[in-house]
């Protein structure tokens, strides 16, 4: 039972482990680079007026 479950059950679950681990980071890295972003067209935007 141990061979199964060495065999066909953790690589698999080390596989989808990696997976999520890369979209997260992947996520995590297109949400700062939109925040910059729009930080970045913020600034460009300011405008001096009377408001």
């Amino acid at each position: 039972m141990a061979e199964f479950f060495l065999t066909y059950v953790v690589p698999p679950l080390i596989i989808a482990a990696q997976s999520l681990a890369m979209l997260v980071g992947l996520l995590i890295v297109i949400a700062y680079l939109l925040l910059f972003d729009r930080k970045i067209w913020a600034a460009v935007q300011m405008r001096r007026g009377p408001n």
